[in-house]
């Protein structure tokens, strides 16, 4: 072996050691580094004459070329909603428009919006509790309920109190309350809808119509005696 071979031999050995350290301590800093190296391993002229000599002296044919490097992943696409610029001041559009909670609760009995002065909100409270009825009353004359006063009128369409609800659905005031007992239809008023689907047919078929309130009018048993001034 001549010595212009040797110093070959032992250049390209130094070479290759340099080099595969250098991609053992790629694969510590991170692909990128790895996939440069390796690009320069298949296509710098010096790397790939050093590996055709080295194939050569140790009577192998020569390695194939590393495979090329991997191209980034591409970032993925923003969504349309992230996409487009935000507005200032401007809140996000909900899903769905909520639909407006009016003030009869099904889950509830009875709901009384009255007033303490009232003497129509005593005679619907004195009605339910004669027939041990569970029920919520709102004084509307309390400083935290006087608000619920305007939307219970454009609600209801009554101008009085009290404003009575039997399971969720409004019936009227207090003549109107009375006249569902009179009638006999209390029991069914008061049923909810699972109750009332697993009712007699006669019950079913039982129609409440609310009765609001549009004058004052004293309650019977308040107005004076006929003939008396």
């Amino acid at each position: 072996m001549s010595e212009s071979e040797s110093n070959d031999k032992k250049w390209t050995a130094q070479a290759t050691t340099k080099l595969m350290s250098a991609l053992n301590r790629a694969d510590e800093l991170g692909g990128e580094l790895r996939d440069y190296l390796q690009d320069k391993m298949a296509n710098d002229p010096r790397y790939v004459s050093a590996r055709r000599k080295l194939a050569r002296l140790f009577g192998r044919s020569e390695p194939p070329p590393p495979p090329p490097a991997r191209p980034a992943a591409a970032p993925p696409a923003p969504s349309p909603a992230a996409s487009s610029p935000a507005v200032p001041g401007a809140a996000a559009a909900p899903a769905a428009a909520a639909k407006p909670k009016g003030f009869g609760d099904p889950a509830i009995k009875a709901q009384i919006y009255g007033k303490r002065s009232c003497p129509w909100s005593g005679r619907a409270i004195s009605l339910l509790e004669r027939h041990k009825v569970d029920f919520d009353f709102v004084d509307l004359e309390e400083p935290e309920h006087e608000a619920k006063l305007a939307p219970l009128t454009q609600e209801t369409r009554q101008n009085t109190v009290p404003y009575v609800y039997l399971r969720g659905h409004f019936i009227g005031g207090f003549n109107a309350l009375s006249e569902i007992e009179r009638l006999g239809q209390l029991e069914v008023a008061l049923m909810s809808k699972d109750e009332l689907t697993r009712a007699p047919a006669h019950l079913r078929s039982v129609e409440i119509v609310p009765r609001p309130n549009t004058d004052e009018v004293a309650p019977a048993e308040l107005a004076p005696p006929p003939g008396s001034e």
